[in-house]
């Protein structure tokens, strides 16, 4: 990619970023954006149809960034590695907090995690599928990707290492006494 294409949207997403601390989505124009990132209205559209379809590819790239954590971690192997699953896991969420609580506060929380969940779900099955129809295994992963979110965003203020530790004993338990993924 061209460097001052790069520079470009870089100047647009951090305007945007900048503008959504402030502001719900619907009242961030393209004006006022473009102005912020020190770029004509055009330039803006060259890139994007409109403000939601960047707030869209900026929610697909974090969702990317925070599965490509998780990715290559074979979880079905050992306990271990399903531990190192859930606290990776975690990790990421807890790293990305701050573009997570700009880009999707308020109701626009709910519509990213159930975006990670879907999406991190179709990667789970596509990587393991002889565990795709296995109702309880589908239930204990939304448990999972939903729990460790819904922890963190509402005891954020708990030390993260004790959050990390208790969220990962917890699913770790839980998938032993269930015999989760046959272990």
């Amino acid at each position: 990619m061209d460097l001052r294409v790069k520079r470009t949207t870089k100047n647009i997403k951090d305007a945007f970023f900048e503008l959504r601390k402030k502001k719900s989505i619907e009242k961030i124009s393209v004006k006022e954006l473009s102005e912020l990132a020190m770029i004509n209205k055009a330039t803006f559209y060259l890139h994007y149809r409109d403000i939601y379809e960047l707030s869209d590819k900026l929610e697909i790239e974090l969702v990317e960034r925070i599965i490509s954590e998780v990715k290559p971690i074979n979880f079905l192997l050992s306990r271990e590695n399903f531990k190192l699953f859930s606290r990776t896991l975690s990790l990421a969420i807890i790293r990305n907090d701050d573009e997570i609580r700009t880009l999707f506060s308020g109701y626009e929380n709910n519509h990213f995690i159930n975006h990670l969940e879907r999406t991190l779900k179709n990667f789970i099955f596509s990587t393991y599928p002889s565990i795709r129809n296995n109702n309880e295994n589908n239930i204990f992963l939304t448990f999972i990707i939903q729990g460790s979110f819904h922890t963190y965003i509402r005891n954020s203020k708990i030390d993260k290492t004790v959050l990390i530790e208790n969220t990962t004993n917890m699913t770790s338990n839980l998938a032993e006494e269930y015999n989760f993924f046959n272990f």
